[in-house]
C-alpha cells in the first residue's frame, strides 16, 4: 500500500487562501449535495421496501424480536447506495480524501453486499466474521496517517475497534429508529469535530453520512414500514468506526472525544455481551437482552426508548465531548467518568426493572 498518497490532514490542506476555498466549497456542497442526498436516501429506501415486500424479505415476530407484525427488512440498502453515490462524485470535486476512497469505501461496499445476501439467505457466523476481519485488516494496512503505517499495537486496537463497531451496530439495530438516529447523531458530531480541525472534506463526508441516515428514518420511525437489515447496520458501524480511526490517527480528534461519540451504543452492547459471556451463553446468537430491548419487553414504546437514548446523547455525551475538546488536559478524566456514569446507570436500570445482570 506504500504507493497510496499520504492520508493525513496536512497533506491535503494548504493554508491561507486554500483554506478559504475549502470553506467556500463546503458551503456550496452543504446547500446543494445534502438535500439531494437526503432525497435520494428516502426515495431508494422506498424502492427497496417495495422490493423486499414483493420478494418476501420479511422479519417475522418472535421471541427474539421486538415487533409484532411481519415487516420488510433490508431497507438500509437505500441509504447505502445513497452514501456511495453521494461520496464518490463529491471526492472528485474536492481535494480527494484518500482514506475514504481507497481504504474505507471498499470495506463498506463488501460489508453491505454481504449484509444484503444475509438479509435474503442467512450466512454462517464464521463466514461473516471472516469477511469482517479481512476488510478491517485491509483498512488498517491501507491507512497511512501522515505518510506512515500504523505500528503494531495501535493497528491491532484499531482492527478490534472496527470489528466491534461493525457488530455492535448490528446488535443495536433492534428498535425502530435506534440505529438510524444514532447514525445521524454520529455524523453530525463527527462533522463538528472535523470542522474544529479544518478538515472540510471530512466534515462534508460526515454530513453526508448523517443525511443518508436521516433519509432512512421516515420509513423506520414510529410504526416501522421497513427495517434497516444487515445490509446497512454492519456497514454503517464500520463507516463510523473508520471515520473515528481516521480522526484519531490523523490527530484531528482526540481519543477521548472519539470514544465518547458512540458511548451510548458501546455501553449497552458491550455490557450486554459481557453479561451473556459470564452466564455461559452463546453470545453470538440472536437475542433481546440489550437494555433497550428489555425496556420494550416491559411495555416501553419504541419512541420512548429512542427518546431516552438520544436525550442521553444530547444531555450527557455532547457536553462531555465539548469539555474534552476544550480542555484537553482533563479529556481522559471526562471520558472515563462519563463512561462510568453510564455503566452504573445501565446496572441500576436493569436491577430496577428486574433483569439479572
Amino acid at each position: 500500500m506504500s504507493q497510496l498518497p499520504s492520508m493525513g490532514h496536512d497533506s491535503n490542506y494548504p493554508g491561507g487562501s486554500g483554506r478559504v476555498r475549502c470553506q467556500i466549497k463546503a458551503v456550496i456542497t452543504l446547500f446543494a449535495l445534502l438535500p439531494a442526498t437526503f432525497a435520494l436516501s428516502f426515495t431508494l429506501t422506498g424502492v427497496v421496501t417495495r422490493y423486499a415486500r414483493m420478494r418476501g424479505m420479511l422479519d417475522l415476530p418472535g421471541d427474539r424480536h421486538s415487533h409484532f407484525e411481519p415487516t420488510p427488512r433490508g431497507g438500509g440498502a437505500g441509504l447505502v447506495v445513497a452514501l456511495i453515490l453521494a461520496s464518490v462524485p463529491w471526492a472528485q470535486v474536492w481535494i480527494v480524501l484518500p482514506f475514504w476512497l481507497f481504504c474505507a469505501l471498499p470495506g463498506f461496499v463488501v460489508l453491505s453486499l454481504m449484509g444484503w445476501w444475509d438479509d435474503r439467505k442467512p450466512l454462517s457466523v464464521r463466514l461473516r466474521f471472516l469477511i469482517q476481519v479481512l476488510v478491517s485488516l485491509y483498512l488498517i494496512l491501507c491507512f497511512q496517517p501522515n505518510g506512515a503505517s500504523l505500528s503494531l499495537v495501535p493497528a491491532i486496537g484499531a482492527v478490534l475497534f472496527l470489528l466491534w463497531m461493525t457488530n455492535l451496530f448490528n446488535f443495536m439495530d433492534g428498535s425502530n429508529g435506534m440505529a438510524g438516529s444514532q447514525g445521524v447523531f454520529a455524523g453530525l458530531t463527527l462533522a463538528w469535530l472535523f470542522n474544529r480541525a479544518d478538515d472540510y472534506p471530512a466534515v462534508v463526508l460526515s454530513l453526508i453520512l448523517a443525511s443518508v441516515c436521516l433519509g432512512f428514518l421516515p420509513w423506520n420511525l414510529g410504526r416501522a414500514k421497513v427495517f434497516m437489515g444487515d445490509v446497512a447496520s454492519g456497514s454503517l458501524g464500520f463507516a463510523i468506526a473508520s471515520l473515528l480511526i481516521y480522526g484519531v490517527f490523523s490527530s484531528e480528534v482526540s481519543l477521548a472525544a472519539a470514544w465518547l461519540v458512540m458511548l451510548v451504543f458501546l455501553c449497552d452492547s458491550t455490557l450486554t455481551l459481557a453479561a451473556r459471556v459470564l452466564r455461559g451463553e452463546q453470545w453470538y446468537n440472536p437475542h433481546k437482552q440489550h437494555l433497550y430491548q428489555q425496556l420494550i419487553v416491559r411495555g416501553w414504546s419504541h419512541a420512548r426508548v429512542l427518546a431516552v437514548y438520544q436525550l442521553i446523547n444530547l444531555g450527557l455525551v455532547i457536553p462531555a465531548i465539548a469539555v474534552a475538546v476544550s480542555r484537553p488536559a482533563i479529556a481522559t478524566t471526562v471520558a472515563t467518568s462519563t463512561t462510568l456514569a453510564l455503566v452504573f446507570a445501565w446496572l441500576a436500570v436493569r436491577r430496577n426493572i428486574g433483569v439479572r445482570v
